[in-house]
């Protein structure tokens, strides 16, 4: 019988409360698939035993999810990670390999920049607002998954709360925050200022649903949802780390638009070409 000690888990979120609540969220969801593998706390498992168990998983990215859980756990226990950190650092030399072969499938199979622009523009064109926003800021905002979960609002003593992202809908510009994002902590609130016209007027329609209670004014309901919906809303529900991909093969040589997708996903360079760029092969 499966027997879960919650001691070990508290310790642990405790040793993460510096990190984002969604981080924490992640960890706590790979802590309690390690500790069912296991049948018990880990550090009452030797680091053999564990690489043994991670070892097990069958695909790499799992596979270092779990060494980084076992790292942090055994350090606050003052227990050795060398043999776990030697592993975790040739998982992400395979972990490179895995995206190569990945990308070089998508290179001939993914469709065009433009593909992506005309089918945006159908979508305004059928007044499918919601899904037009979608793909209006993945397309020229490169956003992840997470900072499409944003309010609407119209006044801009609503966008204090730090813990929210936010669309402040103003006659002639609609304000852009983002405070919850992926690498916040590293580059900070960001806020962009969106004057496209047609943008606005989407915007204004999802508002005017939501303040009347309708079900169509809800953009997206919660952060557990957020994937579903992108992936639904894109060009042959791609979803948004292919959009991204797209995006940087079309501009691949415009090192200026590439430090722009860079500044707005709050990713170094290194990483959107080790990850994303399907020419890297």
């Amino acid at each position: 019988m499966y027997i879960y000690k919650m001691a070990e888990l508290q310790e642990f979120i405790k040793s993460v409360s510096d990190k984002s609540v969604n981080t924490q969220k992640a960890y706590k969801t790979q802590y309690n698939k390690l500790h069912k593998l296991l049948g018990k706390d880990v550090n009452e498992t030797s680091e053999k035993k564990l690489m043994e168990i991670i070892l097990e998983q069958p695909n790499n990215n799992g596979k270092q999810a779990l060494i980084n859980i076992s790292i942090l756990v055994r350090r606050i226990y003052g227990l050795k990670t060398e043999k776990l950190e030697n592993l975790r650092e040739k998982l992400k030399g395979d972990l490179k390999e895995d995206v190569k072969e990945k990308n070089a499938v998508l290179k001939d199979t993914l469709p065009s920049y433009e593909d992506l622009v005309e089918f945006t523009d159908h979508l305004w064109s059928k007044m499918e607002w919601r899904d037009y926003i979608i793909n209006y800021l993945l397309l020229h905002y490169q956003v992840r998954n997470q900072d499409l979960v944003f309010d609407i609002v119209n006044k801009k003593k609503q966008t204090k709360d730090t813990d929210k992202n936010f669309m402040w809908l103003s006659p002639k510009k609609v304000v852009y925050t983002r405070n919850v994002y992926k690498t916040a902590k590293s580059y900070g609130k960001k806020t962009d200022i969106i004057t496209d016209p047609k943008f606005i007027v989407a915007v204004k329609r999802v508002y005017a649903c939501s303040s009347r209670d309708e079900e169509c004014g809800v953009f997206i309901p919660t952060l557990s949802q957020v994937g579903y919906y992108i992936k639904k809303a894109t060009y042959k529900q791609l979803g948004e780390g292919n959009y991204v991909k797209i995006i940087i093969n079309h501009f691949r040589h415009d090192f200026s638009m590439l430090k722009t997708i860079s500044e707005n996903r709050g990713s170094s360079l290194t990483t959107l070409a080790e990850n994303y760029d399907i020419q890297n092969i």
